[in-house]
C-alpha cells in the first residue's frame, strides 16, 4: 500500500504527524501551567471517547451502514482480544500526563524515543524479528545518545540527576506502549480488507473509555478543565488515529521521519514560545544522535530469514 501511495499524500501525513507531535508536547505544558490541577482522568477519559467517535464515523462511512458498522465493532468474539492493549495504552496515557509534568519538552520528546528499543526488544521477543548488524548499532547509538541528554539535563550548578519520576514514567510508558503495540500487531495480521484498522481503533477506544469511566465518575471533574485541556484532549486523540492512518497510508520510515523532526521543532518552539531553556551543546549533540540512530533504524533493511533447504524440509 506505501508503495502506490501518492507521495502529496505521505508528505500531508508526515506533515500532520510532525504537528501533532509537536502540539500535543507545548500545549500540554501550556495546560499544565494554566491549569496546574486540570484531572487527567477526565481528559483520558475524554480523549477515548472522542477517538471512538471518529473512528465509528470513518467505520460506518467504510461500511455504508452504522449498523453493520456498530455490529462489527460490538462483536463480543471481536472485541475481547482488544481487552490486553486497551487497558496497556490507558494506562500508559495516564503515566504520559505524569511524565511532561516532571520532564521539560525536549527532555521527554528525546528520552520518549526509547520506546524504539522497547519496540525491538518485544518484537524479537515475541514476534520473531531478525536485526541486521546496521540496525543493532542503530539502537546503540539510540541509547549513547539518550544518555547524552540525560547527562546534559544535570546543568553545570547542581549534580542532582534529572526527576527521577519523570524518567520512570517515560520508560514505563515505553514498555507499557511497546508491549500493547506488540499485541496490537499480531491481532491486525490476523485480518485484512478495508476498515480493519478503523474497527480496531473503536474497539480499542470503547474499551479504553469502559475501563476509564469508573475512574473519571470516582475523581474526574471539569473543574480547571479549560480550553488548553480539551486542545490536549483533541491533540491525544487525533495523534492515536493519525498513527493508524499512516500505518494504512505510509511506513514505518515516515512515522521514524515524523518522531525525529518532531524533536527538533518542540525544542525549537519551546525555546521561542514558551521561554523555556535553549537546551545546551551537549543535549544538542545527544538529540542529533538520537535523531540519526532513528533514522537509521527506520530505513535500514531488513534481515532476510536463513532459506530452508528442501533435503531438511523432507526430513522427518
Amino acid at each position: 500500500m506505501a508503495g502506490t501511495t501518492p507521495a502529496s499524500l505521505r508528505l500531508a501525513v508526515l506533515g500532520l504527524l510532525v504537528l501533532q507531535n509537536t502540539s500535543l508536547r507545548l500545549v500540554m505544558k501550556h495546560a499544565r501551567t494554566v491549569s496546574p490541577d486540570f484531572s487527567a482522568t477526565l481528559a483520558v477519559f475524554a480523549c477515548e471517547c472522542l477517538k471512538l467517535v471518529v473512528a465509528f464515523s470513518i467505520l460506518t462511512n467504510v461500511r455504508k451502514s452504522p449498523v453493520a458498522a456498530a455490529l462489527e465493532i460490538w462483536n463480543p468474539r471481536e472485541l475481547a482480544p482488544m481487552l490486553v492493549p486497551a487497558a496497556l495504552y490507558l494506562l500508559a496515557d495516564r503515566l504520559h500526563h505524569v511524565s511532561t509534568r516532571r520532564l521539560d519538552v525536549a527532555a521527554f520528546q528525546v528520552l520518549s524515543q526509547s520506546k524504539v528499543l522497547t519496540a525491538a526488544l518485544f518484537g524479537k521477543l515475541f514476534r520473531g524479528r531478525e536485526y541486521t548488524g546496521r540496525q543493532w548499532a542503530s539502537l546503540g547509538a539510540l541509547a549513547v545518545g539518550i544518555a547524552c541528554c540525560q547527562v546534559a539535563d544535570l546543568g553545570e550548578a547542581t549534580l542532582a540527576p534529572p526527576d527521577p519520576v519523570g524518567v520512570a514514567t517515560v520508560a514505563t510508558t515505553s514498555l507499557l506502549g511497546a508491549a500493547a503495540g506488540t499485541y496490537t500487531e499480531a491481532v491486525l495480521q490476523r485480518g485484512s480488507g478495508e476498515g480493519v484498522l478503523w474497527k480496531r481503533a473503536a474497539q480499542m477506544a470503547s474499551l479504553g473509555a469502559l475501563i476509564g469511566a469508573g475512574p473519571c465518575l470516582a475523581s474526574g471533574t471539569l473543574e480547571n478543565f479549560g480550553p488548553s485541556c480539551w486542545a490536549v484532549v483533541a491533540l491525544n486523540a487525533a495523534g492515536g488515529l493519525l498513527v493508524a492512518a499512516a500505518m494504512r497510508y505510509a511506513d514505518n520510515v515516515l512515522k521514524t521521519l515524523a518522531a525525529s523532526l518532531s524533536i527538533v521543532v518542540s525544542t525549537v518552539a519551546a525555546s521561542v514560545l514558551l521561554a523555556a531553556p535553549v537546551p545546551s551543546l551537549k543535549f544538542a549533540a545527544g538529540g542529533f544522535l538520537v535523531v540519526g540512530a532513528i533514522y537509521i533504524y527506520g530505513t535500514a533493511p531488513k534481515e532476510a530469514p536463513a532459506p530452508v533447504l528442501a533435503a531438511e524440509s523432507g526430513k522427518g
